[in-house]
């Protein structure tokens, strides 16, 4: 499918949400790692004047420090591999290891609602696809079910092969089914063959991708 400009602008879009979005973690990671090493400082400071220095505290700044720097990896291990998803038009893609690079990257949109976001069941599948128009999708999906849900609700999004495709599902545990408004998804729905459906039995939103991708 070829795209127009308005497609080009809310892809463009997409990419600089996500992008604010990781500086504000990277951000977050720095100020941490800020005030730890201030108190290591201060620490420095009271040894200087000959006070003792309780080492229990001591190890806990440097811990903490150790810690933001594995988060900060994460982080920036996170945004290279979105921004590589734009290196090839379509490829075999692994859905699992996709679906859980774009929670990762939405997990700050939904801590900022207060809902936790998770991985659940996801045996491998794999599909030919456009690897950021279907982050882009999937991205959209799970900020239209945030849209209703509640401070402390759970959300659990998981894909399974279906027909020589793949379904991607939203459930949100003891609730019914996430509403999810189509005209909330962005372009690539259309763009990448997906259809949506409500599957109220098992209490679940899908988003149902087929075998044949543009």
């Amino acid at each position: 499918m070829t795209q127009t400009p308005a497609d080009t602008r809310q892809g463009l879009q997409f990419f600089g949400r996500i992008s604010a979005s990781v500086s504000h973690e990277i951000k977050n990671v720095f100020a941490v790692i800020n005030e730890a090493a201030g108190l290591i400082e201060d620490f420095t400071l009271m040894a200087e004047r000959g006070m003792p220095i309780d080492p229990e505290r001591l190890k806990k700044a440097a811990n903490s420090i150790q810690g933001q720097i594995r988060r900060g990896d994460g982080i920036v291990k996170n945004m290279n591999a979105f921004a590589h998803s734009t290196d090839e038009d379509v490829r075999e893609i692994d859905l699992v290891d996709t679906l859980s690079l774009t929670v990762a990257l939405t997990t700050r949109l939904a801590d900022m609602k207060q809902v936790s976001l998770s991985m659940g069941e996801c045996p491998p599948v794999s599909l030919r696809a456009n690897a950021f128009d279907l982050m882009q999708l999937l991205h959209s999906f799970i900020a239209a079910a945030l849209e209703n849900l509640t401070a402390g609700d759970s959300l659990v999004m998981s894909v399974k092969p279906l027909e020589g495709g793949a379904s991607f599902s939203l459930s949100v545990p003891g609730k019914d089914a996430p509403v999810v408004l189509e005209t909330m998804l962005s372009f690539p729905s259309q763009a990448i063959c997906a259809n949506m459906e409500l599957n109220e039995s098992a209490g679940t939103c899908e988003l149902r991708l087929s075998a044949s991708q543009p």
